[in-house]
């Protein structure tokens, strides 16, 4: 039996506004918003972890690099478990994300 992939409307709410992806290789990091009217990618934001023989002798610059990930993903998941119900709030929430997302895209 071949399933069809759902779309976007079948697999969250229809009223839904924005959904976050997170894309990786292991070593370099993409964090996707998605929202009713678009795409946005922080494609122009490094997200990387170095893996060479030298930051693992030294692992400051790991540990940093680290960090900064896992801050933006745990970002991401505390603004997903604080959005609120209200539509103008949910409104300028996305508005916001939008505007941020812009502002990495340039």
């Amino acid at each position: 039996m071949v399933k069809k992939k759902r779309k976007v409307d079948e697999a969250f709410e229809a009223d839904y506004d924005y959904v976050y992806g997170i894309v990786s290789t292991g070593t370099d990091w993409y964090f996707i918003l998605h929202t009713t009217d678009a795409i946005y990618c922080t494609s122009k934001t490094e997200y990387h972890i170095s893996l060479t023989e030298a930051v693992l002798e030294d692992d400051t610059e790991l540990r940093k690099s680290v960090k900064r990930i896992l801050e933006v993903i745990v970002g991401l998941l505390k603004d997903r478990v604080s959005a609120s119900d209200e539509p103008a709030i949910k409104k300028r929430r996305v508005q916001e994300k939008i505007s941020k997302a812009s502002i990495a895209k340039n």
